[in-house]
């Protein structure tokens, strides 16, 4: 066995340990308890990519918002998860628009942003918003990895369409998933894949590691002669 064989087994090896250890705690994000939801990684802070009011005044400018519709999206940064909430799009409202929104197990000081600080209660938030801007809010959920969120909208008036966005395709191509004005999210730590099927997991990663140091044991005899 070569020197880059060897190295490539233990390569090889170390990629499938640390695989099995991630995937034991890997956190699942669905969609109504069924569809997968890619988040959104960003590189800036969750008030910094709403950017309220700029360039366009008194509205988010995320570049999702869409006229005449709630768009929503879960987005990571720096280890915490929040929750957008982008409704309608600059221009789009010939008139008085409104939507009320509750989530259940709410905490108001976890909400990051909202573009009216009135407009946020105890239950949720009470928006009305007219044609030069836009409404929404940046909310914080605390525990990323185990959480259920039911979602509701009510008193809607000039909002047609409510989706969420999944960014399985990248940052330009989100999926829009149509979800009406009730839905639920949620996130729980998932069991080991695949891998859960073997009878002892124990004894396949005694396995791998001694896969391991049988390789280094190898390359220490070629490195010797």
């Amino acid at each position: 066995m070569t020197y880059l064989n060897c190295k490539l087994v233990i390569t090889t090896m170390t990629l499938i340990l640390s695989m099995v250890i991630s995937n034991a705690n890997a956190g699942l994000i669905t969609l109504n308890n069924s569809t997968t939801i890619n988040t959104l990684s960003l590189s800036e802070s969750f008030i910094s990519f709403y950017s309220y009011g700029s360039p366009n005044g008194s509205s988010a400018n995320t570049g999702f918002e869409q006229e005449s519709t709630a768009v929503m999206f879960l987005a990571e940064y720096n280890g915490e998860l929040a929750l957008f909430t982008l409704l309608d799009a600059k221009g789009g409202a010939n008139a008085t628009r409104s939507a009320n929104m509750t989530l259940s197990d709410f905490d108001l000081s976890n909400v990051i942003l909202v573009d009216d600080s009135s407009e946020s209660n105890t239950n949720g938030f009470n928006w009305k918003w007219v044609r030069c801007c836009t409404d929404g809010m940046v909310y914080n959920i605390e525990n990323k990895n185990n959480f259920d969120i039911d979602i509701n909208f009510s008193s809607v008036n000039g909002l047609a369409d409510f989706k969420f966005l999944s960014f399985s395709s990248g940052y330009n191509q989100p999926k829009e998933h149509n979800v009406g004005t009730s839905f639920s999210i949620q996130s729980a730590l998932i069991p080991l894949p695949s891998i859960a099927s073997i009878p002892e997991p124990s004894a396949f990663l005694i396995f791998i590691a001694g896969l391991i140091g049988l390789t280094f044991s190898k390359l220490k005899i070629l490195q010797l002669s």
